[in-house]
């Protein structure tokens, strides 16, 4: 058993290292998962099963790192994590509308329909844009999911009025207020017809 176990940290690399640290991390997490109702069993099956993933990559790391030079794979190991990190963060990527220093209980976002012109976006680590706030409308090429998403850095008691964005006066729209704010869907779509009335173009006032 002692030979096992020195076998299997001999000669650690990135993987095993990190590999080791979620097993131990996901286990008793998924286990625990699994006794619990309805979509939290689920989840429990998904992490049991991404810890399954990760012991497979650690067992190949062991095999590989008995069979190669340690270092080569550290070097090779450190570079895939990079890339992965780095591919990650900009499938991720967030245009964040920072409301910390503003007084207001709504937020409207427009997708630019070609007809007018867009917020001021800035830079924001890694590869993130920043909307400098102007008025309550923010105005961006796309909301498509999955390509740029919103977030509201603060208060944090905010929460989007409707997940999914919809469609008014050629406007794809979402629309973000502040949890306490109580809004019917007909108040909301005046507060959105409102502030559409406020851009410079003269077809929609």
């Amino acid at each position: 058993m002692k030979n096992a176990t020195g076998k299997i940290f001999k000669n650690p690399t990135i993987f095993s290292i990190l590999g080791i640290i979620l097993i131990l991390v996901g286990l008793p997490f998924g286990i625990n998962g699994l006794t619990l109702n309805g979509g939290g069993s689920l989840g429990g099956a998904i992490i049991l099963f991404g810890v399954l993933i990760v012991g497979l990559i650690v067992i190949l790391d062991r095999i590989l790192a008995h069979k190669a030079n340690t270092k080569i794979i550290n070097r090779i190991e450190i570079t895939i994590l990079i890339i992965g990190i780095t591919i990650f963060s900009f499938t991720k990527r967030e245009i964040i509308i920072d409301l910390s220093d503003e007084n207001t209980d709504y937020f409207v976002v427009l997708e630019n329909n070609g007809t007018l012109k867009n917020s001021e976006l800035d830079y924001s680590f890694p590869f993130n844009k920043k909307m400098e706030f102007k008025d309550k409308v923010g105005i961006i090429n796309s909301i498509a999911d999955n390509y740029q998403r919103i977030e509201l850095e603060s208060p944090h008691n905010w929460k989007s009025k409707r997940i999914q964005p919809w469609k008014m006066n050629d406007f794809k729209i979402r629309f973000y207020s502040n949890g306490d704010l109580k809004l019917t869907d007909k108040e909301v779509d005046s507060i959105i017809n409102k502030e559409i009335k406020t851009l410079p173009n003269n077809s929609y006032k």
